[in-house]
């Protein structure tokens, strides 16, 4: 990660008013939402951050991959212990040729693979984070949701605590987006759109890992559990899936991916602690500045009771 860090760091653009002036219109658009989402943030009480004032020009194609593994009989993640940050469920590669090989390593050990882009990332406001100039044709839903979940990282992290902090940053994120656009029906409509098909998406993930868990809990041997969960997998995405109600195209790849224990497990990794923060947020009558306060002052999960975090209670 150091070598790559570096690169992106040489290759970065200061967002000066003339290399904001050769951007498209919708890229300029793009920047006016990252300032707002940066100003917004700090309203909330999320730390300023001098990141995000650069760009760099990187696409789909040339984006960092992180690697995630689980063992093909169990819904758990395999962990890789870093400096600073302790110990995490994933590793990042700027070279995707490397990403590749390291999943390719996994397999041959006997583990389950999964292996996703990520255009955007955080340093924890350890050092200045560029922009991919692709980003920046993100609608300004999207963009106000990453921005404010990447400063929520550098501002509550809590090491080898991936699920938590990974849920708050999605959920502060999620909250802000959607109080900042209250007086702007369109976007709002949009943001309310893409939400509420986050919100299916991860009820479809929750019912696979909850029929995944039922077919492990069997003990069965790693071949019987491969050619078990097969059936599970395509009952999912050919029967379940299309009963969801999308609204929008954003998962629509699901029924042609590769479905493995290691993709669940990353699904997961940003929707388990959602019900006990909203419960949370609702006991601080609703004040995002509070809450972001809370957990400021006292980061880490919370010991809630069982009705306020069960999803289905």
């Amino acid at each position: 990660m150091t070598r790559g860090q570096f690169f992106m760091w040489w290759d970065r653009e200061l967002l000066s008013p003339e290399r904001i002036a050769s951007l498209s219109p919708e890229e300029q658009r793009g920047v006016a939402a990252i300032d707002q989402a940066r100003a917004y943030a700090a309203s909330l009480g999320l730390r300023p951050s001098t990141s995000y004032r650069h760009v760099i020009d990187r696409d789909e194609e040339t984006s960092v991959r992180v690697v995630i593994g689980s063992p093909p009989n169990r819904l758990e993640p395999v962990t890789w212990w870093f400096p600073i940050v302790g110990r995490m469920a994933y590793r990042g590669y700027f070279d995707p040729e490397r990403a590749r090989r390291f999943a390719q390593t996994l397999s041959s050990d006997g583990y389950d693979t999964y292996v996703r882009r990520a255009m955007f990332y955080s340093t924890l406001g350890y050092f200045d984070d560029p922009i991919p100039v692709a980003v920046l044709r993100w609608s300004e839903t999207e963009l106000f949701d990453v921005i404010l979940h990447e400063l929520v990282h550098g501002t509550i992290f809590v090491a080898s605590d991936v699920d938590y902090n990974e849920a708050l940053a999605s959920f502060i994120a999620e909250e802000g987006t959607l109080r900042f656009l209250a007086d702007r029906p369109e976007a709002r409509a949009d943001a309310e759109r893409m939400y509420a098909d986050r919100a299916r998406y991860t009820a479809l993930i929750d019912q696979l890992a909850e029929a995944l868990e039922e077919l492990y809990a069997r003990d069965l041997s790693v071949e019987r559990a491969r050619e078990e969960r097969t059936a599970v997998f395509e009952r999912f995405q050919q029967e379940v899936y299309p009963t969801m109600g999308f609204e929008t195209d954003r998962y629509d790849g699901f029924q042609q991916l590769e479905l493995t224990n290691a993709f669940v497990v990353a699904q997961r990794t940003y929707s388990g602690h959602l019900p006990c923060l909203r419960a949370e947020l609702e006991r601080l009558d609703n004040d995002l500045i509070a809450f972001v306060k809370a957990h400021r002052e006292s980061p880490g999960r919370r010991k809630e009771p069982a009705d306020l975090c069960d999803p289905g209670s």
